[in-house]
């Protein structure tokens, strides 16, 4: 089992970040992401990104607005060699800014734990800058 943190600070007040990490079925903060598909609401919603001929399936698993935390799986189509994902994001006050905690446990699959956890740090360090650039445009 693989554990992978990251933080990072954003300029805009908490409660701003937190719309948008707390949006789920909404991802207009990725770049080029063609249609996504939601089914469901609130916790246990499922939303079907597209990647290729594939759908990533991400579920929303708990939601709590006043911990400003969410926590969703992906039990089909994992984008990379890991299996049983589950992260969890949470957002923090930091100063006039905010703090966004992305933290995921899984099992790399076929690859080195070292590998895995290198594999998630830089998606979430490409995915963060994305979110960065979105809540920078208002």
């Amino acid at each position: 089992m693989v554990e992978v943190s990251v933080n990072a600070d954003f300029d805009v007040p908490s409660d701003r970040l937190w719309r948008v990490v707390a949006d789920f079925g909404n991802v207009a903060w990725i770049p080029g992401m063609g249609t996504v598909r939601v089914e469901g609401d609130g916790p246990g919603m499922t939303r079907y990104l597209p990647a290729g001929d594939k759908e990533i399936h991400e579920r929303l698993e708990s939601i709590d607005a006043d911990s400003m935390t969410l926590r969703y799986t992906i039990p089909e189509n994992i984008p990379f060699p890991v299996r049983d994902y589950q992260a969890t994001m949470a957002v923090k006050d930091a100063g006039a800014g905010s703090r966004l905690v992305w933290t995921c446990v899984c099992e790399p699959d076929g690859i080195s734990d070292e590998q895995a956890e290198e594999t998630v740090r830089g998606l979430y360090d490409m995915m963060i800058g994305w979110i960065r650039d979105y809540v920078k445009q208002g």
